[in-house]
């Protein structure tokens, strides 16, 4: 019943009256509820909570419940929407996202998190890898720069055939000796 109207209601005293105001919506029909939820509702909540779930609540078996392949199927999207993700951020590159695209199928990764801690750790190696080489390289040139040089006289051409003319065995003992006179001087 309308509070506003109470006056106009209380002379009502036809049912041709009564479906007027019906008509005008002076009067509206309430719903009888016969089964209530409440009590649903309230348990429904108590669940949530994670009450009334204990071993002796449960009928099924654990796969029945909730099927092995639905949690692996959840599990798989997210890992892979995450990896799609980061490689579209360009956070990893191709080969990084095909390995670890792999290492999700293989079961290697138990959630989101553990793929994004392999993931840093993957990186920060791979960034280790090329700093190590980069030193690595660095000490080479230095070690190639520090290492003395050999030093390179400028032998006088009669020094230089001496020393031809000592490797050759067609000369005698007296030659070889001049030979290594004129290198000495």
């Amino acid at each position: 019943l309308d509070p506003n109207e109470a006056s106009e209601i209380a002379l009502a005293n036809s049912r041709k009256n009564i479906r007027k105001l019906f008509k005008d919506g002076l009067i509206i029909k309430r719903h009888i509820h016969l089964h209530s939820r409440s009590r649903v509702r309230r348990m429904k909540e108590a669940k949530r909570k994670g009450r009334h779930t204990g071993m002796g609540k449960r009928e099924g078996t654990v796969n029945a419940r909730i099927s092995y392949k639905v949690l692996w199927m959840r599990r798989i999207r997210i890992l892979r929407r995450l990896l799609r993700k980061y490689r579209e951020l360009k956070k990893i590159d191709k080969h990084l996202y095909h390995s670890f695209y792999m290492k999700c199928k293989g079961n290697q990764f138990k959630n989101k998190y553990v793929l994004i801690e392999a993931i840093h750790k993957a990186k920060n190696d791979e960034k280790r890898a090329k700093e190590l080489g980069a030193q690595n390289d660095a000490k080479k040139a230095k070690k190639k720069k520090e290492e003395p040089k050999k030093v390179i006289e400028e032998k006088a051409p009669e020094a230089k055939k001496a020393q031809q003319m000592l490797f050759t065995p067609t000369y005698s003992i007296y030659t070889v000796y001049l030979l290594s006179l004129i290198h000495i001087s």
